[in-house]
């Protein structure tokens, strides 16, 4: 790796999707997401998603504000909007927003939200930092 690179070696099938992914490589990317669900994938995404929107939020925002970067970011990425809005608001202190959609489309939201923030806003260095951290925080210690 060149000199200010982060390097990170995934824990998780979770970190090892994103750091392809961000490594410009979608067929490891692809075979990762391909590979069976684990224990902690749940713990490591919900943390990802939470550092990642409190990176560019915080508890103050309003409703009217999510709505709009929502619907920005809708131009590059298709993600139910309703699902979308009820994620960044529940990471930023909000309850009971996700109750009336189903798992999968708030997992399919999540992992399009985080793929978007890491590409599209928070850039590779801080996104490889972040889903570190998830791991740290979601992963039993090693």
């Amino acid at each position: 790796m060149g000199e200010g690179e982060h390097e990170f070696e995934p824990r998780s099938r979770v970190g090892t999707v994103f750091v392809a992914l961000l490594s410009g490589d979608e067929k490891a990317a692809g075979a990762a997401a391909e590979q069976p669900p684990e224990e902690h994938d749940g713990e490591v995404l919900a943390a990802a998603i939470r550092l990642a929107v409190r990176s560019l939020f915080d508890e103050d925002t309003p409703p009217e504000a999510v709505a709009e970067f929502v619907a920005a970011m809708r131009r590059d990425v298709e993600v139910n909007p309703a699902v979308a809005e009820a994620l960044v608001r529940t990471q930023l202190g909000e309850e009971g927003l996700l109750a009336d959609f189903g798992p999968q489309d708030v997992s399919d939201a999540t992992w399009s939200m985080l793929g978007y923030l890491c590409e599209h806003r928070i850039g590779r260095e801080d996104s490889l930092e972040l889903v570190e951290l998830a791991e740290r925080e979601a992963l039993p210690a090693a």
